[in-house]
């Protein structure tokens, strides 16, 4: 008897939360975004020389992503432009993922801090015109702010410093070294429904 009642007040919980949940208006504070992103980038290259070349440049970069009220994701892919009279770069690609948290201090602002993962590819030709194919792995974090400017648009202003997995590339016998990278940007971000 015991057994029946147990098996029914399960059966009645259980179809009485299904039709709860049904009849809920509850909505979760949800987001997708999609973004722009203009950036300046330092990265060190140490030559077989032993000599340290600081190279700055800029990326532009296209950000989706999705966020509630406290997390945000993005998938991203950054373009860097460099201009260097030591080495003759052909391309500079980031692409990985960055998730956030974000801390909601004010109803027009809120700071975020994060953490990412991805890969870097890169071209150049050396000092002695070889051409050099690097790619590697990277994990980093980010901190930063939002703006909200309305509803559907956000100005993020924040810091990036990456970590390279393998910084060093060795071509017959000659070494360089790729340091930390470090970026300062500013973002778009358009927020929407999706249904």
């Amino acid at each position: 008897m015991t057994d029946r009642l147990k098996k029914l007040l399960v059966a009645v919980l259980f179809a009485a939360s299904a039709s709860y949940a049904g009849s809920n208006d509850y909505t979760y504070d949800s987001s997708s975004l999609v973004a722009i992103e203009g950036g300046f980038t330092s990265m060190e290259v140490k030559n077989p020389s032993n000599l340290v070349t600081k190279d700055d440049f800029g990326t532009v970069g296209l950000k989706i992503g999705a966020q509630t009220r406290n997390v945000r994701m993005f998938v991203s892919f950054r373009n860097g432009f460099i201009d260097d009279d030591n080495y003759n770069y052909d391309y500079f690609y980031m692409y990985g993922a960055e998730l956030q948290y974000l801390f909601n201090f004010s109803t027009s602002a809120n700071f975020f801090i994060g953490a990412s993962a991805g890969r870097i590819s890169l071209r150049f030709d050396d000092a002695t015109l070889n051409q050099r194919d690097y790619a590697t792995n990277y994990t980093g974090g980010d901190l930063g702010f939002n703006i909200h400017m309305n509803e559907n648009f956000d100005f993020e202003l924040g810091a990036r410093f990456i970590n390279l997995l393998d910084s060093e590339h060795t071509l017959s016998g000659v070494k360089y070294t790729f340091d930390d990278i470090t970026m300062g940007y500013m973002s778009i971000i358009f927020k929407y429904q999706m249904d």
